[in-house]
C-alpha cells in the first residue's frame, strides 16, 4: 500500500516561519480532499506545537494533526530551500518537514503507530541522508513506501 503520493510533496518551498507553514500545509490537506476544514486543521496543528516542539534532529520535524476535519490518515512533506528556526532538539534549523494529519476516530492506533514509525526511521542516518539527498517527488515517494512498508 502507498502511504504517500507525489501530489502530498512540495519540494524547494519558500517559508520563512511555522506559522505559514502551518497555513500551507492546512490549506493543502483541503485542497486534496484530506481534509474539509483548513482552520480546524491549522489550529490543531498550532495547538500540537504549543505542547512541546516537533522539531527532532538533523533537520527534521514531525508536526501533526489530529482533528475530525481531517478525514483520512496522511502525510505531506515539504522541503524547504533554507532552514528556518522550529526549536529542534539539537538547535538546528529545519528544512525538511514530515506532517501527519490523523482523524480523531484514529487518534490512538493511527496516530501512533505513523508517528513512531516515521521517528524509527529518522533515528537512521542512511535514510535521512537519502531523503535529503532525492532530487525528485517520485524518489521521495519510493524511498518512504519502501521504508514505511520495512517498518510495519
Amino acid at each position: 500500500m502507498s502511504v504517500i503520493q507525489e501530489e502530498q510533496i512540495y519540494l524547494n518551498q519558500e517559508f520563512s516561519d511555522q506559522d505559514t507553514i502551518f497555513q500551507f500545509l492546512a490549506e493543502q490537506t483541503v485542497a486534496l480532499g484530506i481534509a474539509d476544514d483548513a482552520a480546524a486543521v491549522y489550529d490543531s496543528l498550532k495547538l500540537r506545537e504549543s505542547e512541546g516542539t516537533t522539531g527532532m534532529m538533523d533537520g527534521f520535524a514531525i508536526p501533526h494533526a489530529k482533528t475530525s476535519a481531517v478525514k483520512q490518515a496522511s502525510i505531506l512533506i515539504m522541503q524547504l530551500t533554507q532552514g528556518i528556526n522550529w526549536e529542534s532538539m539539537d538547535g538546528q534549523p529545519t528544512d525538511f518537514i514530515i506532517a501527519l494529519f490523523i482523524p480523531e476516530a484514529e487518534v490512538g492506533a493511527t496516530h501512533l503507530k505513523l508517528l513512531s514509525t516515521i521517528a524509527r526511521m529518522l533515528m537512521r542516518s542512511e535514510f535521512k541522508d537519502e531523503l535529503k539527498q532525492a532530487q525528485t517527488k517520485a524518489e521521495i515517494v519510493a524511498l518512504l513506501n519502501r521504508n514505511l512498508s520495512e517498518e510495519q
